[in-house]
């Protein structure tokens, strides 16, 4: 089997070496423009080439979604199944079962992992899924086939996921930058809750400002938590100016 993915970005880079220990790879990305040295088994071809396979994963900011999914509507086959894997999910799922064909079979993933936390191994790391168009015997073979990799899958609602997602990966990289906007000093790490404090700020360093900014711009509960703490840092200023316990 030959999967097709469509973006070569630091997750999809990621995500091809690990694929082609398994399965024959296809990749498109406008943005790579020769083979990259060392890309061994990885076949790199055009964007119809890539979105005519019978698995289709767009490793996508949210952002350029719905541009590709204009673009490779009349271009899946009927039967394929397209998986994205962006790190907030009610839109893209929402857009793909809009614009893709009522015959082809969508999930929406994502990876609570990546290049820098599953450096060494992806094995006992999460992944969450959220079933479209999709079968419960067809999620229930994806499910046994990533149990298979080692990792943990977690079926949940869009919704749901995005409300998680705003809660934790989206709170902690929104510290991460905080800390790293105020060039404060980088001390040995004496402590481990500096330890842990700095360890959010090289997570936010290596990440993308894009998947930052999508992640707040496309789901509303991102939105809502960045005005929580705004609003919690004001009252503890305040509070620090009035001296209170």
């Amino acid at each position: 089997m030959t999967i097709g993915l469509i973006g070569y970005g630091r997750f999809g880079r990621f995500a091809a070496h690990h694929l082609v220990r398994h399965v024959k790879v296809l990749v498109h990305d406008p943005a790579v423009q020769r083979r990259p040295a060392g890309e061994r088994g990885i076949v790199f071809g055009s964007l119809s080439e890539a979105a005519s396979q019978t698995v289709v994963l767009l490793a996508l900011p949210v952002s350029e979604m719905k541009a590709v999914l204009r673009r490779i509507r009349e271009i899946v086959r009927p039967g394929s199944l397209v998986v994205d894997l962006c790190a907030v999910k009610e839109q893209p799922v929402r857009w793909m079962k809009e614009m893709l064909p009522a015959g082809v079979r969508i999930l929406g993933t994502h990876p609570l992992f990546g290049p820098d936390s599953a450096s060494r191994t992806i094995r006992g790391h999460h992944i969450v899924l959220c079933p479209v168009r999709i079968s419960r015997q067809e999620l229930d073979a994806v499910r046994k086939r990533l149990l298979r990799a080692g990792l943990v899958s977690l079926v949940m609602t869009a919704r749901r996921h995005d409300r998680m997602m705003a809660e934790t990966i989206l709170l902690t990289q929104f510290m991460g930058r905080v800390v790293l906007r105020a060039s404060l000093r980088r001390w040995p790490a004496f402590t481990d809750n500096y330890r842990n404090l700095l360890s959010l700020v090289d997570v936010a360093r290596h990440d993308t400002r894009q998947l930052f900014a999508d992640m707040v711009r496309f789901t509303r509960h991102g939105k809502v938590v960045i005005r929580c703490v705004g609003r919690a840092v004001q009252d503890e200023l305040t509070a620090l100016k009035r001296g209170d316990d």
